[in-house]
């Protein structure tokens, strides 16, 4: 069974702790981390591999999967992107 995991990335030079970018590891038999970008589609990243190596001043925050969509749904609102299907 493959288990989905959502991370926010916050950096602590913003004020409040403004999330920069949203993650998600998708843990199966082939891990694979995406990230979610302006187009409105996930795509693969190194970026979670590389922050457990210490390679990011930013933090990760796990948050649940509502949390991640409602955001996403907030983003892609604002960036006039509410019509298209996330994949």
């Amino acid at each position: 069974m493959s288990r989905t995991t959502y991370y926010f990335a916050t950096n602590p030079l913003i004020p409040g702790k403004g999330v920069i970018s949203i993650f998600r590891r998708r843990n199966g038999p082939l891990p694979a981390d995406e990230v979610f970008s302006r187009d409105g589609r996930w795509h693969a990243t190194d970026y979670l591999r590389l922050y457990r190596l210490g390679h990011d001043d930013d933090d990760l925050v796990e948050v649940s999967e509502a949390d991640a969509n409602a955001l996403i749904d907030t983003w892609t609102r604002a960036w006039g992107l509410v019509d298209r299907e996330r994949t």
